[in-house]
């Protein structure tokens, strides 16, 4: 079985929904852009609950160092520039063998009144992120420069796009399916006040007892592992 393409999740959405069928996804009219919107919300549902993070996202982003920067943009990355979240308790530099201890904002703020100066260099041992970039608290010199920062992440996931008929998304099978196209067809059908949503929603949410939901499903098999922070014992 293959991942379904955004021309067949589409149709399949609009056969539930009494809607005709169609060739191509670049005229749609009336209820099928409706369809077509709520495919993409479905997608953007499933694949940024905050409550889950999904193994299908899951990637691995490098952040390589340059000589005079503590600040490194995040959308210029060759291996993390579509980073949605990352994890912080991975980020670590193999040549000098340190974990760099991950801080928010404020932290950083409290700490770094001054920034990052130009006598501070070296390997970094903390990192934030701010604004698009990562920011370390060591400027690179040259023996730093071209080492790498690896750091485990979740991407932006993959929507489809009206040009591209025979895309997929990240979703995998059979939950594109099951999932997916029940989602997107309880959205457009609760928009037009159906009542057979009713029908989805047992096929999405489950009944709270005896029937298992597919999102429940997706979630007991493709949720990444808990992630348990480190802690360092002190002596």
């Amino acid at each position: 079985m293959a991942k379904m393409t955004a021309l067949q999740v589409f149709n399949a959405v609009a056969r539930n929904c009494g809607e005709a069928t169609v060739s191509g996804l670049t005229s749609l009219t009336g209820l099928q852009l409706l369809i077509w919107d709520k495919i993409i919300e479905a997608i953007q549902d499933i694949c940024t609950d905050e409550n889950t993070r999904w193994k299908f996202l899951e990637a691995e982003g490098q952040i390589p160092m340059t000589t005079g920067n503590y600040k490194y943009q995040v959308s210029a990355l060759t291996y993390g520039a579509d980073l949605m979240t990352e994890d912080r308790e991975s980020f670590r530099q193999e040549d000098s063998g340190i974990h760099l201890k991950y801080k928010t904002p404020q932290e950083w703020d409290t700490d770094y009144v001054a920034g990052i100066g130009a006598t501070r260099t070296g390997y970094p041992d903390e990192i934030t992120r701010y604004a698009g970039y990562f920011v370390v608290n060591y400027q690179a010199t040259a023996t730093q420069n071209g080492k790498i920062i690896y750091f485990r992440y979740w991407k932006t996931p993959t929507y489809y796009s009206e040009s591209s008929p025979s895309g997929t998304c990240d979703i995998p099978e059979p939950f594109d399916r099951v999932l997916l196209v029940a989602l997107a067809t309880l959205k457009v059908l609760a928009y037009l006040g159906n009542e057979e949503m009713a029908v989805y929603k047992v096929q999405v949410f489950g009944n709270g007892s005896d029937i298992e939901g597919s999102l429940d499903k997706m979630k007991r098999i493709h949720s990444s592992p808990i992630i348990k922070p480190r802690f360092t014992a002190v002596l």
